[in-house]
């Protein structure tokens, strides 16, 4: 499965608790009517959140606007940074294709480069038969690269974790 959570950053401290524990060790505890009981949680998480001050500064740094614990970040096996870019072309092209939506007008619908059936095939093929292994060399590689990182944030004081999880994942 799949939980998608918008406004991650405006999320409760006790609930930002309670998805770390769903994250961390894959279950959640429940208690209600005196019955306390613990369900697994494999799926996956998607968050979206912005950033401390509500828009994002190109000269300060980008773990300095994320408002959030390394505890919880270091759950995440990737971040990606989203940047609203003020482009006055692409504004207008966005607002026509916004308002031409409500306005009811039919709209071009355009298709991928694989159609929705294609694409699900695809994910079922590599599901059931892809099992990818790295040479040993690529290993080495990785294991170089990874302690790098990791010595380099030692210096630094990076406040965005690379942990064993970002390695594995």
């Amino acid at each position: 499965g799949i939980v998608c959570i918008d406004e991650f950053d405006k999320m409760d401290v006790k609930d930002r608790v309670a998805i770390h524990e769903a994250m961390e060790q894959q279950t959640i505890s429940i208690a209600k009517a005196g019955i306390t009981t613990m369900l697994n949680t494999r799926c996956s998480v998607v968050a979206a959140a912005n950033p401390r001050f509500g828009t994002y500064d190109d000269l300060t740094n980008t773990a300095d606007q994320m408002d959030f614990e390394t505890t919880i970040l270091s759950r995440f096996d990737m971040v990606f940074l989203v940047k609203d870019v003020r482009d006055p072309d692409r504004d207008y092209n966005l607002c026509k294709h916004m308002v031409s939506l409500h306005a009811g007008e039919a709209v071009e619908a355009r298709e991928g480069p694989l159609s929705v059936q294609e694409l699900r095939k695809y994910l079922s093929y590599c599901r059931n038969r892809c099992d990818p292994r790295i040479t040993p060399d690529a290993a080495e590689m990785l294991k170089n690269h990874y302690v790098s990182i990791r010595q380099a944030m030692k210096q630094e004081k990076a406040t965005i974790p690379i942990t064993v999880r970002q390695l594995e994942a």
